[in-house]
């Protein structure tokens, strides 16, 4: 199900089960991922292309995420000025385990290139100091107070978040 809504930066493309009954797409082999597998096995494919491609790319992949056969994606809604990429991108997100399987979908719906990110990876570039938040900062032009205060919020989202290395993975994209 493709997820449009107005107040958010991002599109959405999840199982309908998700939106309507809490379905946690974040799994493996029929089971959620804890905490720590999250970290260990959990990422992304990732491209580029205009906002018309994506969500051309979007209509062609809603199938297999109703089949659950990827799990879920999102991509930009428009350019971010602030990371000065000059187009928008799309991440379809999967365990590192099926990553293969996802790839050989994408690839028959025409996406041609490919970039390979865990979300540990992308968790540490939005932390205090990481690239992407800092990167957002200096494009929200930020007073040094706000600044620090977005980095303390960070800081304790991914603390909060994280608590329980056993626990179910409850965190959602945004």
């Amino acid at each position: 199900m493709i997820v449009d809504r107005e107040e958010s930066h991002f599109i959405f493309v999840v199982p309908k089960a998700h939106v309507h009954h809490g379905y946690n797409y974040i799994r493996h082999a029929g089971k959620p991922l804890t905490n720590k597998e999250y970290l260990q096995y959990w990422g992304k494919w990732v491209f580029f292309g205009d906002s018309e491609k994506l969500s051309d790319v979007a209509r062609r992949m809603d199938p297999f995420v109703e089949e659950k056969a990827i799990p879920a994606a999102k991509y930009d809604r428009e350019i971010i000025d602030a990371f000065q990429l000059g187009e928008c991108v799309m991440c379809v997100y999967c365990d590192f385990r099926q990553r293969e399987d996802v790839w050989d979908i994408l690839s028959t719906i025409g996406v041609t290139d490919k970039m390979w990110v865990f979300e540990k990876e992308t968790m540490e570039r939005w932390m205090p100091g990481g690239h992407l938040l800092e990167k957002w900062i200096e494009g929200r032009q930020l007073s040094p107070g706000e600044a620090e205060k977005v980095r303390a919020d960070a800081k304790r989202t991914f603390e909060k978040m994280f608590a329980d290395e056993d626990a179910e993975f409850k965190g959602v994209m945004q």
